[in-house]
């Protein structure tokens, strides 16, 4: 089971959200309702300077439509038609804040990501294919990257970041440590560089308060130009090739200077009467005088004439209120071959917009149609080979009777006709054999007796008290004895954990769940019909424990389970022993390693195996049908790949082997979600899922072949 949490990033607005959530699960366009298509924010953007040739991108979108991902680093090489995730060494918890490109990747292959909390810088010099933390010379305090650029050398490249307290930092590809420009007094908050830098080693900054500074050695001196905007804050800055021009892009408009940044006056006819936060300047400007803006409700503005006058080119791209306005149009960047290839990049909270002819006309590239969110096999899968699949905006639930090699779309009915998002199903043994499949898109939850065929689904009703608006979930655990009690918690967005004893013809709320913090994984006990035991985990890195089938929940492990606080990306994930009767163990994992408790949740130890435990930000964790034999674990480590391993009669890890090194390695490959066979102690058959294939092993997890995909 995959946590299904498409991620919200501002609470004050999470009707809005909720909203936007529903209509996408019943189709409807972005066009239409002003959200995405399908909900595909990037949050930050890169492209090659050789774009014109090589069609290569690089982005950073929320990985949490299937809610248990961490952001992710996608990769185009031909212009955004397709995308592939590049995970191999992003072993941190964080989120990221800027992607750069070295402006001679076509000989050093080099690629940058700025992390917030405190990953600081990770660098690629192989596209994107492995990374590694790029922090040397760096204290703890500099790690929270918020500006970063990327100037062109003699020699290479000089890269140079502000962090989150406004000091400045420069490293070139020769120099082996970060060298502190200026310190945190300076209160840096935007950083911009010539064109020239190779031949002009010129950079302006701005602080806090739109103090502006100039240097023309790299940052070694600086000269004040003082405030043209009166003490307002600055969003952007460019220079224009020649250095002369500069432009700001400030809540008051545009300000513009003509001899290197003494003089500015505030220039822009036609432009709406709101901030401008982005603007970028033509590469070939000293021919065609072009500059492209945007403000904080509209996109594209373009200037013809050094930014005297502004037509509005309309992106498409729309104002989705699920983030601050200063976010919505979050970056804009223009090819550096635009002279002959025309290309501007707009990359927005509502997705990725290119123009190919100077902005007269916008194309959107999706990142995730048609993605995988969740994966569950047949409980006599040895025999019968049946899979069963929830995608997001694909073909909804998707049934394979061959072991995933071809698919069909499941009998869920859908009057609409539209593509539906799910994300999450069970399949669950019932006592005389047979097996019951339970899912749940946005407000309904469904149970097959005939593995996907056909259908009864039922409405969850709203919970007014709590929110007005429909019930969004985001994982399920049906009890073990389902066919008999009728039982599902359901995890929720914003409603905590809801709970059914009769197959959702009444629905409790589960009172002490946080209703603030998204459910991220439901474990209950195999012996649940006894000790009515289940756990919960959310995105805050909390376990919560019910021992009276749902009736209270207290939370557990409040002082011994330590997550990295970073917010949004704190999740958790808890398995339960196939032995839980008479072991009481149980795993979680965190952001921070894995935990064991052998007293059925009540007190904690950390891991400290150098795979799983110690610093390891663990994606999923599940325990081997076959545990009361073989003890192993399988656990999923962000950027490291999924882990077999072994543990004492107490619970502790002896051993472990990576045993998807060659994938991740030589295919950037990473789990989406596995899941282990049912009949594991006779097939030996793990199963993971990855953006657009799907991965089977029968032999533990020693190799693994392509197994299909299903796509639309």
């Amino acid at each position: 089971m995959l946590v299904k949490l498409n991620k919200i990033r501002m609470s004050s607005i999470r009707r809005i959200a909720i909203i936007t959530a529903f209509f996408l699960s019943i189709g409807i366009s972005a066009t239409n309702t002003y959200a995405h298509t399908p909900h595909d924010m990037v949050l930050a953007f890169a492209a090659s300077p050789n774009y014109a040739s090589d069609k290569t991108m690089f982005l950073v979108t929320d990985g949490a439509y299937t809610g248990w991902r961490y952001d992710e680093i996608l990769r185009s090489t031909d212009g955004g038609l397709n995308w592939v995730n590049i995970p191999n060494g992003m072993n941190h918890p964080y989120e990221y804040s800027v992607l750069r490109v070295s402006p001679k990747f076509s000989t050093d292959q080099t690629v940058f990501a700025g992390l917030k909390g405190k990953g600081g810088i990770y660098r690629s010099t192989s596209r994107g294919d492995s990374w590694e933390s790029y922090n040397t010379g760096l204290a703890a305090s500099n790690l929270i990257v918020r500006k970063m650029e990327v100037a062109e050398s003699s020699t290479g490249y000089v890269l140079f970041f502000t962090d989150a307290n406004g000091a400045l930092f420069r490293r070139s590809n020769t120099n082996a440590n970060w060298v502190q420009v200026l310190d945190k007094t300076n209160k840096v908050t935007v950083i911009a560089i010539s064109p020239d830098y190779a031949t002009d080693n010129t950079l302006v900054i701005a602080n806090n308060t739109g103090d502006l500074r100039k240097s023309t050695n790299g940052g070694n001196d600086w000269a004040e130009l003082g405030n043209p905007t009166g003490g307002t804050i600055i969003h952007d800055m460019a220079i224009a090739p020649g250095g002369a021009e500069i432009f700001l892009a400030t809540p008051p408009g545009i300000f513009y200077s003509s001899d290197g940044g003494s003089t500015f006056i505030n220039k822009g006819n036609n432009l709406p009467n709101e901030a401008i936060n982005n603007i970028a300047v033509s590469p070939n400007y000293a021919i065609d005088r072009t500059v492209f803006c945007t403000s904080l409700r509209q996109s594209v503005f373009k200037s013809t004439d050094k930014g005297d006058n502004w037509a509005l080119f309309n992106s498409g791209a729309k104002v989705t209120l699920q983030t601050t306005l200063l976010n919505e149009m979050s970056d804009l960047q223009i090819s550096r071959t635009y002279a002959t290839d025309k290309t501007i990049f707009l990359p927005v909270f509502d997705g990725l917009f290119i123009s190919r002819n100077g902005g007269t006309t916008w194309l959107q590239r999706q990142t995730r149609m048609g993605l995988m969110t969740g994966l569950a096999l047949s409980t006599s899968f040895n025999s019968d080979q049946d899979m069963i699949a929830t995608t997001y905006v694909g073909r909804g639930i998707a049934i394979s009777a061959n072991g995933g090699t071809t698919w069909s779309t499941s009998g869920w009915p859908n009057p609409t006709g539209r593509k539906m998002n799910f994300f999450d199903s069970q399949v669950v043994k019932n006592p005389n054999g047979s097996q019951t499949v339970v899912s749940a898109t946005n407000s309904y939850i469904g149970s097959s007796n005939d593995f996907g065929g056909t259908w009864t689904v039922k409405f969850v009703p709203r919970f007014l008290a709590i929110d007005p608006d429909l019930v969004t979930f985001t994982t399920l655990r049906a009890s073990p004895n389902f066919t008999n009690d009728k039982e599902i918690y359901l995890g929720s967005r914003f409603h905590g954990v809801l709970h059914t004893k009769d197959f959702g013809k009444t629905w409790r709320l589960q009172r002490g769940v946080p209703l603030d913090h998204p459910v991220t994984s439901i474990a209950v006990s195999p012996n649940y019909i006894n000790d009515r035991t289940a756990f919960v985990a959310t995105r805050a890195g909390q376990v919560w424990r019910t021992q009276d089938g749902g009736d209270t929940f207290l939370r557990v492990g409040a002082s011994s389970i330590v997550s990295i606080g970073w917010v949004g990306q704190s999740y958790s994930w808890v398995a339960v022993s196939p032995q839980f009767a008479t072991d009481n163990l149980v795993i979680v994992g965190t952001n921070n390693g894995i935990y064991r408790s052998t007293d059925g949740g009540t007190t904690w130890t950390k891991e400290t195996h150098a795979s799983v435990g110690s610093n390891a930000v663990v994606q999923q964790v599940e325990f081997s049908p076959n545990f009361d034999t073989d003890r192993n674990i399988f656990v999923n480590v962000r950027g490291k790949g999924l882990f077999r391993a072994n543990l004492n009669g107490a619970g502790a890890v002896t051993a472990s082997q990576n045993i998807t090194l060659s994938l991740l390695e030589n295919e950037n490959i990473q789990f989406t979600e596995f899941q282990i066979s049912p009949t594991y102690a006779v097939d030996s058959t793990i199963v993971g899922a990855a953006r657009k294939n799907i991965y089977k092993s029968t032999n533990g997890g020693l190799t693994w072949a392509v197994a299909g995909f299903p796509d639309n």
